[in-house]
């Protein structure tokens, strides 16, 4: 048996899934309260997220979430109405809808980022810097985006700007 993933048996897949669904509950766990206080789904959580990194219009959360326009257009509603993103229209084209992120959108996400932060700290702390980053290597070349689909804004000279 090699050290390649083509040498990986149907036991390994399924620990790699689980470990994956491990994580992405321990996820919700912990911003699935901070998005119930106002009142939005985890998905709508997920949205401003994904509006504050750069994908301001709602056919790029509908091609990025492969959801329909009608879901898109329903969280957005409710994103609007709870204060966590507004619509302006494209001073270059009248005709498109942005999304920015409220103030009151912000420190939401400010908040899920602080939940996650502390739970690394605390529960993580055995995990060093490089383990976390040689993890995020392996999950992007296992996704075979070998970098983020999404631009993160906390990164410095990383560009938020999408083509629009």
């Amino acid at each position: 048996m090699t050290d390649t993933i083509g040498a990986a048996e149907d036991s390994d897949i399924v620990d790699f899934l689980g470990a994956v669904t491990d994580v992405r509950r321990m996820i919700a766990n912990l911003t699935l309260p901070v998005a119930r206080r106002r009142g939005i789904s985890e998905r709508a959580l997920g949205i401003v997220f994904l509006v504050h990194a750069g994908l301001d219009r709602p056919g790029l959360l509908v091609d990025f979430l492969s959801v329909l326009p009608s879901t898109i257009t329903s969280d957005i509603e409710k994103l609007v109405a709870a204060g966590l993103l507004r619509r302006t229209l494209s001073p270059t084209d009248r005709r498109v809808t942005r999304l920015e992120v409220t103030r009151k959108g912000v420190a939401m996400q400010e908040e899920s980022l602080r939940r996650l932060h502390e739970f690394f700290r605390a529960k993580a702390a055995g995990v060093s810097l490089d383990e976390l980053h040689a993890c995020i290597a392996t999950l992007r070349k296992l996704s075979g985006e070998p970098q983020p689909s999404v631009p993160n804004p906390l990164r410095a000279g990383e560009a938020t700007d999408r083509s629009r």
